[in-house]
């Protein structure tokens, strides 16, 4: 590759990150700017622990083993490798056994000579790969998740090319791995907390910090019917009726809501503040949950009407006020995003606070 080439790949790799950070599975051209830039011929994003080597991309595949992602080589000979070699593999030994932390040539410090076994290296052989250039992207207890570059030949000035490019562009290609996979952490915490309220019956969405809708369950969707909450405009704003009464609301800054007239009963919103994404927390503001209920009247009453629920923390009185409005303890948590474990701990620090015994004795 001429100069002119690799710079425009050098430029185009820092994009390409940016992508694979926000779209998981943008990693595979991530792999093949790198093989663009190094001359490596293969690529392969494995995810090791201490008992196998893991690597996939195919849907057959999928249903079978664990994810990342590869390039170079055809499903037939990756199909080969974890039926018959995976167990055998002495650079994935390797791997297992000292996680190596900056990058490593294979070739140097496992030798193709000092394996008896020499069927890995057969297979590697025939489809044109020599040695491979390793490197971490994350580990954590008991798994390691590396890059792995394959080359024709130890010797050539592909092999020198692909070391240097992994001593000089490590810190940047592994952060942008644990930014990506930390950031799909966060849409699959989210939808799963999405599906908890669902199972509960509670109609909840998460709103931006001035007030857009960005997320919502289907209970929350078809709350919007009602009138007590619209969305307006191309960003879906949320609006909420005059009758609607938000708890939690004091401690959102921008609260400065559209409101409306519907004619409806009275309904309570429950606002909590929920910081879904641990890279970005205190950077950037936070988003909210809205849990809704059309047991407005009787559950304000039942929070407005005692004069220590000062004492409680903002869970615990979002807490008490979903239990007022009738739901079980389990319900009213997992509206607040809560394990079944957690909402239980919460209710007994409530209970104790306010010398309640049971949930029937706060109805009454």
């Amino acid at each position: 590759m001429n100069k002119e080439n690799l710079a425009f790949w050098d430029k185009t790799l820092p994009l390409k990150l940016m992508e694979a950070i926000k779209e998981p599975q943008k990693w595979g051209e991530v792999l093949e700017t790198i093989m663009r830039i190094t001359g490596a011929k293969a690529a392969i994003i494995t995810l090791r622990d201490k008992q196998t080597c893991q690597i996939v991309n195919d849907v057959e595949l999928e249903e079978k083993f664990h994810s990342p992602l590869i390039r170079g080589f055809t499903t037939e000979a990756i199909v080969h490798y974890l039926t018959n070699l995976r167990t055998i593999d002495p650079w994935a030994e390797f791997q297992r056994t000292y996680y190596p932390h900056r990058p490593v040539q294979m070739s140097t410090v496992c030798p193709k000579d000092s394996v008896e076994d020499q069927r890995f290296f057969e297979w590697l052989s025939e489809l044109g790969f020599n040695d491979t250039i390793v490197f971490e992207l994350d580990r954590m207890s008991g798994y390691w998740t590396a890059i792995n570059l394959f080359l024709e030949s130890p010797t050539s000035s592909e092999a020198r090319r692909a070391l240097d490019f992994a001593n000089e562009y490590y810190d940047l290609i592994r952060n942008a791995w644990v930014t990506s996979q930390a950031l799909t952490k966060t849409r699959q915490s989210s939808a799963a907390l999405m599906g908890r309220a669902a199972g509960a019956g509670s109609p909840i969405c998460i709103a931006g910090a001035n007030g857009e809708l960005l997320e919502s369950n289907e209970h929350f969707d078809a709350f919007l019917q009602s009138g007590a909450i619209r969305l307006s405009g191309s960003k879906r704003k949320i609006s909420f009726a005059n009758a609607v009464n938000i708890i939690g609301l004091e401690q959102w800054e921008q609260h400065e809501f559209l409101r409306h007239d519907a004619e409806m009963p009275p309904v309570v919103l429950l606002a909590s503040p929920l910081d879904p994404d641990p890279i970005f927390a205190g950077k950037r503001e936070r988003l909210w949950l809205l849990t809704c209920t059309s047991k407005g009247s009787e559950a304000r009453a039942a929070i407005e009407a005692r004069p220590d629920l000062d004492t409680l923390t903002r869970q615990e009185r979002a807490l008490y006020g979903g239990i007022a409005e009738g739901h079980s303890v389990e319900q009213a948590g997992s509206a607040l995003g809560l394990k079944r474990s957690r909402s239980f701990e919460v209710w007994s620090s409530v209970k104790t606070k306010l010398g309640i015994r049971s949930a029937h004795q706060l109805r009454q």
